[in-house]
């Protein structure tokens, strides 16, 4: 009578198993985002620069970008090997890449218009800390890359 019922329990448990068998798993990925550190919660980036700049605007979009690509010149090929879309289509929100100059430059998206142009935010483009806006027109967006960053998971989460 025992091994019958000792039977029925484990028949059971791995009934029960079966069935919540996602919700598990929807619990532990959810537990997982919940224990990662949020990988936008600290800007690196040296304040008044650039790159600062585009960091914490990416944060206010929700999105996400690395934290180690240091000077702007290597944003690109960095955030390729990182697994981030890199090419040549603007889109609102991702970032303006040049490798030009000793340091290279970001800049964030605000606008992609019709006709193709392109309307910037940047930091640092003058002088340190000083914002600006300009317009990149399609004819020369062939000498920049496009960086679009990925959702935070820590963002996601939270608007759930």
């Amino acid at each position: 009578m025992k091994r019958i019922i000792s039977f029925f329990i484990i028949l059971l448990s791995l009934f029960l198993l079966f069935i919540n068998q996602d919700r598990i798993i929807d619990n532990y990925n959810t537990l997982r985002i919940e224990l990662m550190p949020d990988p936008m919660a600290i800007n690196t980036y040296d304040k008044g620069q650039c790159t600062y700049y585009v960091f914490d605007k990416v944060k206010k979009d929700g999105n996400m970008i690395e934290r180690s690509w240091r000077d702007a010149k290597h944003w690109a090929k960095l955030a390729k090997q990182d697994g981030y879309t890199v090419n040549h289509s603007p889109r609102k929100g991702a970032l303006l890449q040049s490798p030009r100059g000793t340091q290279g430059h970001v800049a964030y998206i605000e606008h992609v218009y019709q006709n193709g142009n392109v309307k910037v935010s940047e930091m640092n483009y003058t002088q340190p800390y000083e914002i600006t806006e300009r317009i990149i027109y399609k004819k020369d967006l062939s000498r920049y890359k496009i960086i679009h960053p990925k959702i935070n998971p820590k963002k996601v989460l939270t608007d759930i």
